[in-house]
């Protein structure tokens, strides 16, 4: 067993996918190496498009990906990604299985972003630990963040507690709802108005929920809170 399949098997790639060649070469930002496998697809190989018609690829395209560090190593993954051409003329890029559409990290790496961050490490400091920029971390968090509450579903909420925090230096507020039962998050906007509660539920029912189903509502005694309840949430109970 050489190189490229020790590569190929760690990566866990699969037909028609494979390492070509490797490379250990020296960084050209910083001191030390980097590791860089050059992966290709079988010849001839037929890729299916989105209505299953199977063809063969129309041209390539020669993408880079960040992977995880190999060692304290930076590590990159290259390849010649096939555009194929559909049934009614239109040409699109093949979706590779190691990272997701127009991500320039791979799928491992950004999953270990995510990892740190949900271990409540600053972007800053995940920064560092993964040789990545602060603001291309922040691209990463905020696509799976959106993800993830694009499917959230609201429908079984009945008791919520609200609060306001100031999220800088200074008088910028945010106001945070959370599901009382689940103990979760499950809404955040700006401001500590009476208008935050209009918020809330408008994305309550965005996501399945009903105002009419909140039998609870606790909260500190803001007067701006009292307002935005009684006239958004009618049915609830105050509980201060």
């Amino acid at each position: 067993m050489n190189s490229t399949d020790i590569f190929r098997i760690a990566l866990g790639l699969s037909s028609p996918w494979y390492v070509e060649r490797v490379e250990f070469l020296d960084s050209t930002s910083e001191k030390g190496k980097e590791l860089h496998l050059h992966l290709n697809f079988e010849r001839g190989y037929k890729f299916s498009d989105s209505s299953g018609l199977s063809t063969t690829a129309y041209d390539t395209v020669d993408r880079v990906w960040q992977h995880l560090n190999f060692f304290q190593h930076r590590c990159y993954l290259h390849a010649r990604v096939p555009r194929i051409k559909s049934g009614d003329g239109t040409i699109h890029q093949v979706q590779v299985p190691w990272a997701r559409a127009n991500s320039g990290f791979t799928l491992l790496f950004e999953a270990y972003a995510m990892l740190l961050i949900e271990s409540e490490m600053p972007v800053s400091k995940v920064s560092e630990c993964v040789k990545a920029t602060a603001p291309r971390i922040w691209r990463v968090f905020n696509y799976w963040i959106k993800r993830a509450l694009s499917k959230d579903k609201l429908d079984t909420v009945t008791q919520i507690g609200m609060d306001e925090t100031s999220r800088k230096k200074g008088h910028n507020y945010v106001t945070i709802f959370a599901d009382l039962d689940q103990r979760r998050v499950i809404h955040v906007c700006e401001g500590k108005d009476a208008s935050t509660v209009e918020d809330f539920t408008k994305a309550l029912e965005s996501k399945g929920g009903s105002k009419e189903k909140i039998e609870i509502v606790s909260m500190d005694m803001s007067p701006a809170f009292i307002s935005g309840v009684k006239e958004n949430l009618p049915d609830a109970q105050l509980v201060f």
